[in-house]
């Protein structure tokens, strides 16, 4: 199961990062939709697995759905 989950982690970590990238937004300008810049690398790296609150949050900046992220 543990396995599984990292797979999903991963998977949604490379969804944000490919939509921000397709937006031309970097890492640094995350923080001007209010992100912290380190925190955020953590999200991109799949080393954090954020929470809805969060998911909701990128959804809106992104101007997608929030299952968006797991596609």
């Amino acid at each position: 199961m543990e396995k599984d989950y990292e797979k999903l982690l991963l998977k949604m970590a490379a969804s944000i990062k490919h939509l921000r990238k397709q937006r031309n937004i970097t890492q640094e300008q995350m923080v001007d939709f209010g992100f912290n810049y380190r925190f955020f690398q953590k999200i991109e790296s799949g080393r954090y697995s954020p929470n809805l609150f969060t998911l909701h949050r990128l959804a809106k900046t992104f101007k997608v759905k929030v299952q968006d992220h797991f596609c």
